[in-house]
């Protein structure tokens, strides 16, 4: 099998095998349109129910072919390559056609990720404050305590160990901050969540995913 299919993508890309090539084609849109504006659960579910399976199976085929693309675009893959997808049993027309959609859309997807990124605000700087009433005649249940966060965003690329943002350098245009309240729990499970997304973005995909359009 050619070196930019992942195992994990070949039960997705065999799925996608299995497939008349009019519904290839509708895969391929969806995928782009999952790098324009995001995934479409309403558009998975009605795909799924034409293809009898799960709506999780058409967002994981959406994302196999968007990594497909991308690694097709970080490796520099050529045509000869890319004809061994026929060891994953996809005909010649199916090949054309995911062979078409790589090619076609390759710079179309770095330019857009490329455009995207560039507007993307970054994390600067955190303030934050705990407030709670001790003792209240008034208040008969017990009182949550509440933690007030303000975000220092910024589009500019800086350094992490740089000073703090101080009031006054917050009339940039490319600066911005963002005040939020929260209680413990919530406060817990965003925790988690970033956690998690902190583990993610250290694994094999995502390195590559950052790779191809950072070149």
């Amino acid at each position: 099998m050619a070196f930019f299919v992942k195992n994990s993508q070949k039960d997705r890309l065999q799925f996608l095998s299995k497939q008349t090539p009019e519904v290839l084609v509708d895969f391929c849109k969806l995928a782009l349109e999952y790098l324009g504006s995001g995934p479409n659960e309403k558009k998975y579910t009605i795909a799924a129910q034409k293809l009898s399976a799960t709506p999780e199976d058409v967002e994981a085929t959406v994302e196999c072919l968007i990594s497909l693309l991308i690694d097709c675009s970080a490796f520099n893959v050529t045509e000869t390559d890319f004809e061994e997808l026929t060891n994953l049993n996809f005909t010649p027309e199916q090949v054309g056609i995911l062979w078409q959609f790589v090619t076609n859309k390759n710079q179309y997807v770095r330019t857009l990720l490329q455009s995207r990124r560039s507007q993307e605000y970054r994390f600067r700087d955190l303030e934050w404050r705990l407030e709670a009433r001790v003792a209240s005649r008034s208040n008969l249940a017990q009182a949550t305590p509440m933690i007030t966060m303000k975000f220092h965003l910024d589009r500019e690329t800086i350094d992490e160990h740089k000073d703090r943002i101080h009031d006054d350098a917050e009339g940039s245009s490319s600066r911005k901050q963002i005040v939020v309240s929260t209680d413990p729990c919530n406060l817990t499970h965003v925790i988690s969540t970033l956690e998690n997304a902190l583990q993610q973005s250290k694994t094999h995909r995502t390195r590559n995913f950052v790779k191809a359009f950072q070149q």
